[in-house]
C-alpha cells in the first residue's frame, strides 16, 4: 500500500512538473530582444554601473532584490528555529561538530590539518569575498556573490580557531546582519525623499547617475546575505546560536 502510495505521489509530481514545463518547450515566441538590447544600450547611463548585471538587480529590479533578502531572512529565521529544537533534543546525544575547546578536542573530526588549511584560507577568502562585493558594479560579482563568499570565509576561520572570535560570534554577526537590513531599508525609502522614487537613486553626480548607490546596496545586501549564511553554518556546526 505504502509503495503504491509513493509511485502515486512520483507520478502526480510528474506530471504537474510536465504540464507547467510544456507550454515552455512547445513555445515558440523569441526572446525579448528589444529589452535586452536596451538593457544592455543604457544600464550604464541610467544606473551608472558598468556591469549590466549589477544595473538590473540593483537598479531596475531592486524591488525584487529587496523581496529576495526577505525570503532569506525568512528563510534563515526558520532554519535557526528548527536546529534550535533539534539542539534541545539531541542536547543528551553524541558530541556535535562544535567550536568549543573541550567538545573540539574530543571530536575526531578536528584535526590539526583542517584547523591549520582552514586558518590560512580563511583570510584570503574573506578579502576575496569584500572584493567581489565592493566592485561587482564593474566586474563580475557582486553582493549576493561576495557574500556567500564572505560567509564561507567566515566558516574557515571557524573550522580554523579552537576559541571563538568576534567573527565566529553568532550573536555579532546577528546584529551585524540586522544592521545591514536597516541600512537596505532606509536606503530604499531615502529615494522617496530626494524626488527619486521609491529605491531611487539619491547620490547623483552632476545631470548622471552615481554607482555610488549601488556600490552602497552591494554592501548591505553582501553583508546580510553572509551574516546569515555564516551563522546558519555556524549554528549547524555546533557553536553558538543564542541570538
Amino acid at each position: 500500500m505504502k509503495r503504491t502510495l509513493l509511485w502515486l505521489k512520483l507520478i502526480i509530481t510528474l506530471a504537474t512538473i510536465a504540464v507547467v514545463a510544456l507550454p515552455i518547450v512547445v513555445n515558440n515566441h523569441s526572446w525579448p530582444q528589444i529589452s535586452r538590447d536596451y538593457l544592455y544600450t543604457n544600464a550604464l547611463s541610467d544606473t551608472g554601473a558598468l556591469n549590466t548585471v549589477s544595473a538590473i538587480y540593483l537598479g531596475y529590479r531592486a524591488m525584487d532584490t529587496l523581496g529576495e533578502t526577505l525570503v532569506l531572512l525568512v528563510s534563515i529565521t526558520g532554519t535557526m528555529g528548527i536546529l534550535v529544537n533539534l539542539k534541545r533534543e539531541d542536547s543528551d546525544q553524541s558530541i556535535s561538530f562544535s567550536l568549543e575547546p573541550e567538545k573540539r578536542a574530543k571530536n575526531a573530526q578536528r584535526t590539526y590539518l583542517l584547523e591549520v588549511i582552514a586558518s590560512k584560507l580563511g583570510p584570503i577568502v574573506l578579502l576575496f569575498g569584500f572584493y567581489v562585493m565592493l566592485y561587482g558594479h564593474i566586474s563580475p560579482g557582486g553582493g549576493f556573490q561576495g557574500g556567500t563568499i564572505i560567509a564561507s570565509a567566515i566558516v574557515f576561520l571557524a573550522l580554523g580557531t579552537q576559541m571563538e572570535t568576534k567573527l565566529t560570534n553568532t550573536t555579532i554577526l546577528a546584529r551585524i546582519e540586522a544592521l545591514a537590513f536597516l541600512v537596505l531599508v532606509l536606503a530604499a525609502v531615502s529615494g522617496v525623499f530626494f524626488e527619486s522614487g521609491f529605491f531611487g537613486n539619491p547620490i547623483k553626480s552632476g545631470n548622471s547617475l552615481s554607482p555610488n548607490f549601488i556600490i552602497l546596496l552591494n554592501i548591505v545586501i553582501g553583508l546580510k546575505v553572509g551574516m546569515s549564511i555564516a551563522i546558519m553554518c555556524i549554528a549547524m556546526m555546533g557553536g553558538r546560536s543564542d541570538h
